[in-house]
């Protein structure tokens, strides 16, 4: 199974024809991960919505934030983008509410939210990313900005 970011489009970017309503991976990396797949075979989707396309943008300026702090420590905590993105979510303390149980022992277990495009509305999403940057920038000895121009110069060709 894949996950790519597509868009509906109704016209061919490269020929301008219509050819009714069909979906297009969106971005390099969405294009590259779909050649997993044949030319014409039939494949399965689940498919959720985005109300604004820089959504997308910003989300992979986070992942690729995420991947530079990674590759940049030396802290076992920290060594992947996937580590990278839990450590923010600790420090920031972004759970759910709902899904906070407490233990016989007295042990509290927080459930950390999902930064997901169906989880997170855009305002909450771009709060959550610039405590985010300034975590990971933190972390690294820099400050949000240097780190953003890190991770873009490490997305070329991304």
């Amino acid at each position: 199974m894949i996950e790519i970011q597509t868009q509906v489009r109704d016209l061919c970017p490269l020929c301008k024809q219509s050819f009714g309503l069909f979906y297009l991976p969106f971005g390099d990396e969405s294009a590259e991960k779909a050649k997993d797949h044949l030319p014409n075979q039939v494949v399965s989707n689940r498919i959720t919505g985005i109300r604004k396309q820089r959504s997308v943008a910003q989300l992979r300026t986070y992942w690729a934030c995420c991947k530079t702090v990674a590759e940049n420590m030396d802290n076992p905590q920290w060594s992947s983008k996937e580590k990278t993105d839990f450590q923010c979510r600790v420090t920031i303390h972004f759970v759910d509410p709902n899904l906070v149980a407490v233990k016989p022992d007295g042990t509290v277990v927080f459930h950390y939210r999902s930064i997901s495009f169906k989880n997170l509305r855009h305002m909450e999403a771009c709060r959550y990313f610039d405590r985010a940057f300034e975590v990971m920038a933190k972390a690294l000895g820099t400050t949000p900005e240097k780190l953003v121009e890190m991770a873009k110069a490490d997305m070329v060709g991304y």
